[in-house]
């Protein structure tokens, strides 16, 4: 049976029953075992002389409590020395950290609240109340909002941040130990998790809590040993990919911030040298990474960034190799390419609206001598837009042509993507467009949904759930590649007249290989599209071929004056007009919120959006052998007239819209 989950999830919707029973199970208090070994790390891996002569007394006269004290004292005093460098405090989620002191937590759009506040380290609402989604209990233990609690507690004043914070980081290590399986569902140990930590939220919350008499002289000591032993944790299970650059840089992080460790210097200049050498291989030679999603393109950036930005301010940057500016320099200008007309990122593989600035506004600061990332950084206010022949840009190792009438915010915008699967991340979803108008977003590309095991994100993740072919009803399920040791094998053209893009599909649907699909896009520059879409079948059988088109709305209406066109109702400024250009050969229809017999006419979102009901505009030929569907998207006004298309010949027509005239030939749009 169909799981379409049960979308903001809490205790209120879900009542006292087992979740809160299994919350409310005893919590296990710091037994003084696990104490005494946090302190025996902690006294053999810091450099006694760094800490003074009366430390060194206090260990010699086995005085743990004093040579605790003595260590809270000189990290007290101790400058703050850019320790939390990377962190800006003025910028925090005070409601985020009000929830947190009161238990309340939301991860992956889904809320509980813990039973008299007491926090559970290890408790998954998902794991009772599905759908299963493991991320639940991994983003808890990132701890992100101890960094709000920290922000807040260094704005207000308010103890209440610091008191609670000093009971979650003592129940945290009295909850937690690192399982056999560490990277496994259940784990407060997996090492993105702890990289995360390292990196953000704990540094930045020893910082600020180091402060207050609320937290704890044995607790300060216990939380300095924890961070030093999530560090060699790190380094002794080191993963690949994205995860590999956040574990790096959280041991950089700490390496960096905290020399006091006998053996933080070795930390620091091995996890640099592994991460330069992850990120590049990560980033492709257009400055993309490797896992095709903006989202995980910033997660790159930003633990270069970070590494780059600490080792400046602490003055070792002769640590890095050459070529490390340089790849952040290169991964900036590809965010920059693909920014939508609302600084946005479209979104493609698993990814969130990430804002361009996210990466550019970095990029600024290491790179003040560019005035296009300026540009970005300030959203058009200062800087200059970035420069070349057109504003379209073409990214020829990861396989996207981002396609725009201009630089400005009300420009046409359409990300078409040819490329591989993606080192990570994955979806079923080649030849997939997005396309926008100003800072709307007119056919959408969801994203995938959460990490969940539910039959919406399957959906998500499939070709069904994007703007692409189905054939005899089955999506695409290509193993491969992942990455291109070569520039995709792809056409693009850019003009001051048009764009042209023409990328091929020659893998699997479902099981076999029935057809092949080809995808032609021509912008017809400044105004409208045309998406041509050829099937050419590979075992000279006649097929079922369904052109899908993702709409976030439930209104699309018909258009009389053209046979088998759709407009949408989004109720926004710009609406889409898609219009067939032989609507008699199809069938031609929008399909909401259905679960049978398959999903279609869903929106499933990722962390800004939750799973409701959208329009799946379907154009289906049916026992078709070769066939071509050829379609016209109109981004347009809600006042525009509509547009005038003439048919000249067979596949030559003259457009008219928006007081220009195009003529249009199927057989040569790269001409």
């Amino acid at each position: 049976m169909l799981d379409l989950r049960k979308t903001g999830l809490c205790a209120a919707a879900i009542g006292c029953g087992v979740l809160a029973a299994a919350a409310a199970s005893p919590l296990p208090e710091l037994s003084p075992e696990k104490r005494q070994l946090h302190f025996e790390e902690l006294f053999r891996n810091l450099d006694p002389d760094c800490l003074g002569a009366g430390y060194a007394a206090a260990r010699q006269a086995g005085d743990t409590q004093e040579a605790c004290r003595l260590i809270a004292r000189y990290f007290r005093e101790r400058p703050q020395d850019l320790l939390s460098a990377g962190s800006d405090r003025r910028r925090y989620n005070v409601e985020r950290a009000d929830r947190a002191v009161r238990g309340e937590m939301e991860e992956v759009n889904i809320p509980w609240k813990f039973p008299e506040g007491r926090v559970n380290f290890l408790f998954d609402p998902t794991a009772v109340e599905g759908p299963v989604n493991h991320e639940w209990l991994w983003q808890l233990n990132r701890h992100g909002y101890w960094g709000d609690m920290a922000k807040a507690f260094a704005s207000t004043g308010d103890a209440k941040y610091a008191r609670q914070f000093n009971i979650q980081l003592r129940d945290w290590v009295a909850q937690t130990d690192c399982p056999a399986r560490w990277n496994g569902p259940g784990s407060a140990w997996r090492t993105i998790e702890a990289g995360l930590r390292l990196m953000g939220s704990w540094p930045v919350a020893f910082d600020i809590f180091r402060h207050s008499p609320e937290f704890t002289d044995e607790n300060l000591c216990l939380m300095l040993a924890s961070m030093h032993r999530q560090a060699i944790h790190l380094m002794e299970h080191p993963t690949s990919g994205n995860w590999l650059l956040m574990e790096m840089n959280g041991v950089y992080t700490f390496a960096t911030l905290f020399p006091e460790f006998r053996d933080s210097a070795e930390l620091r200049v091995k996890s640099a040298r592994i991460l330069s050498d992850a990120l590049r291989g990560q980033i492709l030679p257009d400055g993309m990474h490797d896992e095709l999603s903006p989202d995980y393109h910033s997660v790159a950036f930003n633990c270069g960034f970070g590494m780059l930005r600490l080792a400046q301010l602490y003055q070792r940057t002769g640590e890095l190799p050459s070529d490390f500016a340089p790849l952040l320099e290169k991964a900036a200008e590809a965010y920059l390419a693909l920014a939508t007309p609302g600084l946005t990122q479209p979104r493609t593989n698993d990814c969130f609206t990430l804002r361009t600035e996210a990466v550019l506004g970095k990029a600024a600061q290491l790179f003040p001598g560019r005035p296009d990332f300026r540009w970005a950084a300030d959203r058009r206010s200062g800087g200059t837009p970035p420069a070349g022949e057109t504003a379209s840009r073409f990214l020829p190792w990861a396989g996207f042509a981002a396609m725009r009438s201009d630089w400005g915010p009300e420009a046409a915008y359409l990300c078409f993507d040819v490329g591989s699967l993606g080192m990570g991340h994955q979806h079923q979803d080649k030849l997939n467009i997005n396309l926008y108008k100003g800072g709307e977003e007119l056919i959408f590309d969801d994203g995938g949904g959460q990490y969940e095991e539910s039959d919406a994100r399957r959906y998500g993740i499939s070709a069904a759930g994007h703007n692409t072919i189905l054939v005899d009803g089955k999506p695409q399920s290509r193993r491969g590649p992942k990455k291109l040791e070569q520039p995709v094998d792809a056409d693009w053209i850019s003009t001051q007249e048009f764009d042209y893009a023409r990328g091929s599909y020659d893998a699997e649907f479902g099981a076999g290989r029935p057809a092949e699909h080809t995808r032609e896009v021509r912008f017809c520059k400044p105004d409208f599209f045309c998406v041509v879409d050829t099937l050419t079948p590979r075992d000279g059988k006649a097929h079922d071929y369904e052109l899908l088109f993702q709409l976030d709305t439930l209104k699309t209406v018909p258009v009389p004056e053209f046979a088998g066109a759709l407009k949408s109702d989004f109720g926004r400024t710009y609406d889409v007009l898609i219009l067939p250009l032989f609507p008699e050969e199809l069938t031609v229809s929008a399909v909401s919120g259905q679960t049978e017999p398959r999903m279609s006419g869903w929106y499933v979102g990722r962390n800004e959006a939750r799973l409701h009901p959208a329009a799946t505009v379907t154009m289906k030929a049916a026992g078709k052998r070769k066939f071509r569907f050829a379609t016209l998207l109109f981004p347009m006004r809600r006042d525009n007239q509509l547009p005038e298309v003439k048919q000249l010949a067979p596949t030559r027509f003259r457009i008219a819209f928006n007081g220009r005239e195009f003529d249009l030939d199927l057989d040569r749009l790269q001409r």
